[in-house]
């Protein structure tokens, strides 16, 4: 039988964090540690010190003046967002490792860049969530669509096309045919990787399991469950496309989801794409149509 251990044993090894990214969370955990130690790991780390001052500098964070330095991004972004920011470079930086003929890879880092910025959008505009954290669990949400369909390829295209004829969301088909979906496998490599629990929570619960989520994360959750479903909204393109799922009671009633808020969230999202894209994944594959379509 299949499960999730299994589906996720040794991605860790094979898709392991970057090693300042592991030191800065554990500066920005550590009570004794300063703005120079967290300066310090970044300048050492010449691809991540790119990273920071390319996203500190983007009309996207829209701060007041230029910052040429490190030292610089870490005082005006602050210790969170900077670990926040590592961890989003991080991720993909990992992650981008991975491929699968099942899925769309330039769908499937869209799909998560898109519900990274929207997420962030709706957390600004919610005030019920970090928009930091927000754009960091949007932008993991279906990482374990991607393991998924790595380690189980026909599995991953015979519940795709499944979903399409059943018309049901992928998650729901998902749980129903191997007792977990890709939330569960997502959050678990999050656990790998040793993340904290407020960005591993939202991945966890996103898809139709806020009921679940612990009271403090339920905000969180369903900022993730709104930015995965809006996602796959906006990428929709067909009926070979998975059916995209209908908003929670939960998330609506937290977030104060309507038609005002989601078309200003959407709108803001799609003007920070393109950049956001490029500051992420300068390296992005290009659209080549997958045999099983959207993750």
């Amino acid at each position: 039988m299949t499960t999730i251990d299994k589906i996720t044993d040794g991605i860790k090894d094979l898709i392991p964090l970057p090693k300042a990214y592991i030191r800065i969370q554990q500066l920005v955990n550590d009570p004794d540690s300063s703005l120079s130690d967290i300066t310090e790991v970044i300048v050492h780390d010449p691809g991540l010190t790119s990273r920071i001052l390319r996203i500190a500098n983007s009309a996207y964070m829209a701060l007041a003046s230029k910052v040429d330095t490190v030292g610089r991004a870490v005082q005006v972004l602050g210790l969170n967002q900077v670990h926040d920011l590592a961890l989003a470079g991080a991720a993909v930086g990992s992650l981008f490792k991975i491929e699968s003929d099942v899925i769309d890879m330039h769908d499937f880092w869209r799909r998560g860049v898109y519900a990274a910025v929207v997420g962030r959008a709706f957390a600004k505009r919610s005030a019920v969530s970090s928009p930091e954290r927000a754009f960091v669990c949007g932008l993991l949400h279906d990482v374990g669509n991607l393991i998924i369909a790595y380690r189980m390829p026909d599995v991953y295209k015979e519940l795709f096309e499944l979903s399409v004829r059943e018309n049901q969301p992928l998650s729901v088909i998902q749980a129903r045919e191997l007792g977990f979906d890709y939330s569960d496998v997502g959050s678990a490599l999050l656990e790998k990787w040793q993340l904290p629990e407020p960005i591993i929570a939202p991945v966890r619960h996103h898809t139709n399991k806020l009921t679940q989520s612990p009271v403090e994360m339920v905000a969180d959750a369903s900022i993730v469950h709104t930015a995965a479903v809006v996602a796959r909204a906006s990428m929709w393109r067909d009926e070979s496309d998975e059916p995209v799922p209908e908003f929670h009671d939960v998330a609506v009633t937290t977030i104060g989801i309507d038609d005002e808020l989601i078309t200003n969230c959407m709108t803001e999202a799609d003007e920070a794409l393109v950049e956001a894209m490029s500051l992420l994944l300068p390296n992005a594959p290009k659209r080549s149509r997958a045999k099983a379509s959207n993750a």
